[in-house]
């Protein structure tokens, strides 16, 4: 009878050294030394080398929209973070009143803007400080509002404009005469 509570008390003593030993570890601190450090994000994002974006107008193949295509274009709008141009100043047919542009992506979805918009909007390509191309509606007025990239975590409402990315095409259709 007595070796048996002598056991019993040696793995009592051990379980409660392994658990004083286990609770004064925090998991925080083991997990952040295990991480590699996070590189900072480049100071000037330049278009995915690449890039090409078919242009369509009224069905009719146009040049496409490459890297090169934006890097020679100047910017309509621009911060820190982000790149956007108006589709008319890369795509001079699509400035005429009444035009619908059309963004496509690789599966086959695809968002319409129309020119000029109920909202006062009007459809842009960004370039994202992650490199990536998108199309989006942007307000002229307040091309970069706060609630940008800042949505989720902080509880806030998010972007409500359409996009698509990534766009493999655009198509413009105008007006008839």
């Amino acid at each position: 009878m007595r070796r048996y509570s002598t056991a019993a008390a040696i793995v009592a003593t051990l379980t409660c050294v392994l658990a004083s030993v286990a609770g004064c570890s925090r998991a925080s601190d083991e997990g952040e030394a295990k991480q590699w450090p996070k590189a900072p994000p480049p100071a000037k994002v330049t278009p995915p080398p690449a890039l090409a974006i078919k242009v369509r107008v009224n069905g009719s193949e146009q040049q496409a929209i490459t890297a090169a295509t934006l890097s020679a274009a100047k910017p309509d709008f621009q911060d820190a973070d982000r790149t956007a141009w108006l589709i008319p100043t890369l795509i001079p047919a699509a400035a005429q009143q009444g035009t619908t542009v059309e963004a496509v992506s690789p599966a086959g979805v695809s968002v319409k803007f129309e020119r000029p918009s109920a909202a006062g909007v009007e459809p842009v390509l960004f370039l994202t400080r992650r490199g990536e191309v998108i199309v989006s509606a942007l307000d002229p007025k307040d091309p970069f509002p706060r609630y940008h990239g800042q949505g989720g975590r902080l509880h806030r409402a998010g972007d409500s404009w359409p996009r698509v990315a990534p766009v493999e095409r655009l198509d413009i259709t105008r007006p008839t005469p």
